[in-house]
């Protein structure tokens, strides 16, 4: 079996993954959850733990949790201008109102954009929700196995290199 070191996995809403998993989107937008006295990449390759509660205002989920994709870091930013971070929407499946409200909270740290390359799992994982997942914070260590081979990119390396130009040229310092 092959898995992530650390079994990492960064929680996630649920219609981020989606567009990362579909390749409409290519980074992830993160500043942490309230519970993170800062966001920082903690690993280079981990899982997408998906969340609808922010997002939707249902409650935390009580059940398993499908785990369906995984993501390898290949470029960072840090954004501390709102005009730059807004250039990106046309790339995310963030609107305008999501953007400024990730810019807003706690507007001493910066934005974070991570650039991942997104990998379908061969079979979901359903790792049953404790209360060790729960809260608002960014990253938690699964306790389950979760077997990543067989995983396919779910866009070319040509592809991915082009969207990646596209949130470069988008940044004033590219």
């Amino acid at each position: 079996m092959k898995k992530l070191p650390n079994h990492t996995a960064l929680k996630e809403w649920a219609s981020v993954i989606a567009a990362l998993g579909r390749g409409k989107q290519v980074v992830l937008i993160r500043k942490g959850g309230i519970a993170d006295p800062k966001f920082g990449l903690e690993a280079d390759r981990f899982y997408l733990f998906p969340t609808n509660f922010h997002e939707s205002g249902a409650p935390p989920p009580s059940a398993a949790i499908p785990i369906t994709h995984w993501c390898e870091a290949v470029q960072t930013w840090e954004i501390r201008d709102l005009s730059a971070l807004l250039r990106l929407e046309p790339l995310v499946v963030f609107d305008r109102q999501t953007l400024e409200m990730r810019y807003r909270f706690r507007p001493d740290q910066a934005v974070h954009v991570i650039a991942v390359r997104t990998w379908q799992l061969l079979r979901p994982a359903h790792v049953p929700m404790t209360e060790a997942y729960a809260g608002c914070r960014s990253w938690v260590s699964l306790d389950e196995e979760i077997d990543i081979d067989g995983s396919r990119a779910v866009i070319s390396d040509s592809q991915l290199q082009a969207k990646i130009e596209e949130v470069s040229a988008a940044l004033p310092w590219s």
